[in-house]
């Protein structure tokens, strides 16, 4: 009868669809594995050379402070004990401490200042240790241009043509800038 080829005729017309569907899954399904393998491959390659990496940078010689620098924290410090003739002044100082490709100690928190002030041996009074400290545009200001945040750490109040010591025991003082006196230079460790 006619429903029978009508019948026969959507059977495979679904079988197709089917079979199509199922093509293009199986399609589908071969390049997503193919992107995972080569994902998987990259992914491994990038992990080796991580690896490699960190162990080269482990393998690398440790550059500690130079001789006759201190190391404290994240700085070297040359704490330079000049006998009396041989004090500066604060500008003499700072070129000696460029000279040494560094400059006059920069302190960054209370750890640092305790550091130089215990390291300010055999100081006292108004004789200490240069520091990168001084008074400028009537602010006191370290070498590397930021301002003192911590009040607290130089009792004076800041005046033209003064700059800091440090001085053992007693934390920092402002002497006038062209007194002579040993210094403490710092750079990067």
């Amino acid at each position: 009868t006619k429903s029978c080829p009508s019948v026969a005729a959507s059977l495979g017309i679904l079988l197709l669809i089917t079979v199509l569907h199922i093509y293009f899954t199986i399609l589908l399904i071969c390049k997503n594995e193919k992107q995972i393998t080569n994902l998987t491959a990259e992914n491994k390659n990038i992990r080796e050379k991580n690896e490699k990496l960190w162990n080269s940078l482990l393998m690398l010689p440790f550059k500690p402070c130079e001789k006759g620098w201190l190391p404290f924290e994240s700085g070297c410090y040359a704490i330079n004990n000049a006998e009396l003739p041989e004090h500066k002044t604060w500008d003499e100082a700072r070129e000696n401490c460029k000279g040494k490709i560094s400059d006059l100690a920069v302190v960054i928190n209370a750890a640092e200042k305790t550091y130089l002030s215990d390291n300010s041996w055999g100081s006292s009074g108004n004789k200490g240790y240069w520091i990168g400290l001084r008074v400028k545009d009537g602010k006191w200001k370290w070498v590397d241009g930021s301002d003192l945040t911590d009040n607290s750490w130089i009792r004076q109040p800041p005046s033209d043509g003064l700059c800091a010591i440090s001085v053992q025991n007693q934390g920092f003082k402002s002497v006038h800038c062209n007194n002579k006196n040993q210094w403490i230079c710092k750079k990067n460790a």
